[in-house]
């Protein structure tokens, strides 16, 4: 489960100032669980209502829910989190890897728990309804691109990879309500994709973002918005991690589109899995 830390470090960096004064009084209490909700309003300067958007936001359904989360941390002294450090020039090649796994464990559980599944349901049935669809990125986020097209395509629609900007832009120009795009930009803030994606909406193509920060400019323009989360360290910065947690939803969207079209892409991955193993004889 993830912590009341990883969840503040998940969205820390689109904390709004109120956010930032609450987690302020948090951090720096002895035992902020004993603070009642009145408590913790007066001494961050804020409202109730503020510090109730804070909670939820963290993915906790009430303010005692919370309370609890603190309460196991500092029973704890903080022990989950010390298992995730940052890793160090002096750190074995054992070390290491730990290190990078539980990372990557955190990560994973971290957007397991924050995630919108309502959002991850409707994208899911987009993406099987789509007559093209469409996988958009640069860099990292085009190999993503590219290895999620290659999943999709084994259900017999059409499916195409795009990482070069030039190209997405002509695609989106020809684009039409039949049209899905899944855009995936860990940063959201790639101001090409984002020109081609407005473009791509202006000719009534639905857009699926898949990013780690929620106020990104792309973000805004989704139909469709999952937020990966992902934690930044000195020498593994949060891009990186997030590659992994793409996957992990990209592999949730295949199996749910897999799920909305039934025994037609079922043969579908059969019949590839058959063309496959032919070129191995």
């Amino acid at each position: 489960m993830a912590t009341f830390q990883h969840r503040v470090k998940a969205i820390e960096k689109e904390m709004t100032n109120s956010e930032k004064k609450i987690y302020s009084i948090l951090s720096q209490t002895e035992k902020p669980f004993l603070l009642s909700m009145n408590e913790l309003s007066k001494l961050s300067e804020v409202s109730e209502p503020s510090v109730i958007r804070f909670y939820r936001r963290l993915g906790y359904a009430s303010y005692q829910e919370l309370k609890v989360a603190l309460v196991q941390e500092n029973a704890n002294d903080n022990a989950a989190g010390s298992i995730y450090e940052e890793i160090d020039l002096s750190d074995s090649a054992d070390q290491i890897f730990h290190k990078i796994i539980d990372q990557t464990i955190v990560a994973l559980h971290t957007t397991k728990e924050l995630i919108n599944y309502e959002a991850v349901e409707r994208a899911g049935a987009m993406m099987a309804a789509a007559k093209r669809l469409f996988f958009f990125g640069q860099g990292v986020s085009g190999i993503m691109a590219s290895d999620a097209a290659h999943k999709f395509l084994r259900l017999g629609e059409t499916v195409m990879p795009i990482i070069d900007l030039h190209m997405e832009a002509i695609a989106a120009s020809h684009m039409n309500e039949g049209d899905v795009i899944v855009a995936i930009s860990h940063s959201g803030e790639s101001e090409g994709l984002l020109k081609v994606l407005q473009l791509a909406k202006e000719k009534q193509a639905r857009i699926i973002v898949i990013t780690g920060f929620s106020k990104s400019s792309i973000a805004q323009i989704a139909d469709e918005l999952l937020v990966t989360s992902a934690n930044e360290t000195n020498y593994r910065p949060d891009a990186m991690v997030s590659r992994i947690v793409q996957m992990t939803i990209i592999d949730c969207l295949y199996v749910i589109t897999v799920l909305h079209k039934g025994n037609h892409a079922i043969e579908a991955v059969n019949l590839s899995r058959l063309a496959v193993a032919k070129l191995k004889t």
